[in-house]
């Protein structure tokens, strides 16, 4: 074997050698870009679902506030139409029909005396004039309200409030929820 059959043999084998690694190579770099890509996919995916998932939560909060704002303004509207019926009430029983006061204020004083015996009462000033007191029943002066009378005993150790206020307040406290039934049901 000559000499540049020899060299002709180790160059021959070399490029076979430098076409091999550069296959290994290529294939090496192709894997490596594969498995980039892949990796570059799953972190797309898993960033747009947290992405979802967040604009999602976002979302339900943005909803659940303006639900709550509207429940809100829903019960302070309704809050105000309970409370401007309620003075609607009291204003129709200030003006109550005067014989039917001297009715009411003489069941009243007749209740009171029964209770306490003798014995103090109070009224507003306009209704002064509606009172007819028995004996052993004092005038004991002006109290502000929209009308009724408050008794005190004599040893003024006891009080019996008939406000039209306080009458109607127990009676609204009692049957709330019907009202509001009828006016919003």
């Amino acid at each position: 074997m000559s000499l540049n059959k020899v060299v002709e043999d180790i160059l021959r084998r070399g490029e076979e050698k430098k076409r091999e690694i550069i296959r290994l190579g290529e294939q090496e770099r192709d894997e490596q870009l594969k498995q980039a890509e892949k990796k570059i996919v799953e972190d797309r995916l898993k960033f747009e679902k947290r992405s979802e998932t967040t604009i999602a939560q976002m979302e339900q909060q943005e909803l659940s506030s303006a639900e709550l704002e509207a429940k809100k303004a829903m019960l302070a509207a309704q809050r105000e139409t309970i409370d401007d019926l309620k003075e609607q009430v009291l204003g129709a029983l200030a003006d109550y029909p005067v014989e039917k006061k001297k009715k009411l204020y003489a069941k009243l004083v007749t209740k009171a005396k029964k209770e306490l015996g003798p014995c103090y009462v109070y009224s507003n000033e306009n209704d002064k004039a509606v009172l007819r007191l028995p004996v052993g029943v004092t005038d004991a002066g002006i109290i502000d309200c929209h009308g009724g009378l408050v008794f005190e005993s004599k040893d003024r150790s006891y009080r019996l409030d008939y406000r039209f206020e306080s009458l109607l307040d127990e009676v609204w406290n009692k049957e709330l929820q019907q009202i509001y039934a009828k006016l919003f049901g």
